[in-house]
């Protein structure tokens, strides 16, 4: 069994080495090679945040398009997807306080009919559950418990993405685990959530 510390779900090589190649050189060409693995995976965050699939693409593309202006402010590698997370996050509360302003939003909305279809790519039995799980948690504890599971950032690019110690990250994590350890059914328990919740649990 995998370490509770690693990574949900390891970067791809050929990512890594687009990711190394554009902070090496910061070309157009060596952007779009990157961009490649990026979109989908920002495009997918705010889609898994219910927001609907036009939104989504411009949000993604303005993502891309702040990280490629700004990539000269990063000095590590490792930082990455922490500070790209972050600029999505940013993004999202940005796009959420103008529809406030047309609309009320008075709680979490529920998934699209586009958020469920990209989910069940996937082919993990933790998305058939996951709406029902996020009801049990507090709106900081969805957003912690998604960018660890959903979009697969470590205990580190959380500190980043969200602006916090990593004591506090983890902290949250076990909390938000703790609850949704007590609702979880017990035949779900060999999904990767589930398994590691009651690993994380019994330590």
């Amino acid at each position: 069994m995998r370490s509770f510390q690693e990574r949900t779900t390891p970067r791809r090589e050929d990512e890594c080495q687009a990711l190394e190649e554009f902070m090496c050189l910061r070309s157009a060409e060596s952007f779009c090679n990157l961009f490649r693995f990026l979109y989908p995976q920002v495009r997918r965050y705010f889609l898994a945040r219910g927001i609907n699939q036009m939104a989504a693409e411009e949000l993604a593309q303005n993502v891309l398009f702040t990280v490629y202006q700004r990539i000269g402010a990063l000095l590590e590698r490792d930082c990455f997807y922490g500070w790209f997370f972050k600029i999505a996050r940013n993004e999202m509360l940005q796009y959420l306080r103008q529809q406030r302003r047309r609309i009320r939003i008075a709680e979490f909305e529920p998934l699209t009919k586009e958020a469920e279809q990209i989910r069940a790519v996937d082919h993990s039995p933790l998305f058939s559950h996951f709406e029902e799980w996020m009801t049990h948690l507090e709106e900081t504890e969805r957003e912690i418990i998604m960018l660890r599971f959903v979009d697969g950032l470590s205990y580190e690019e959380l500190a980043e993405a969200l602006g916090l110690p990593l004591g506090t990250v983890k902290w949250r994590i076990f909390n938000a685990k703790k609850k949704l350890a007590k609702i979880i059914p017990v035949g779900l328990a060999t999904t990767r959530l589930s398994v590691q919740i009651k690993v994380a649990t019994a330590q």
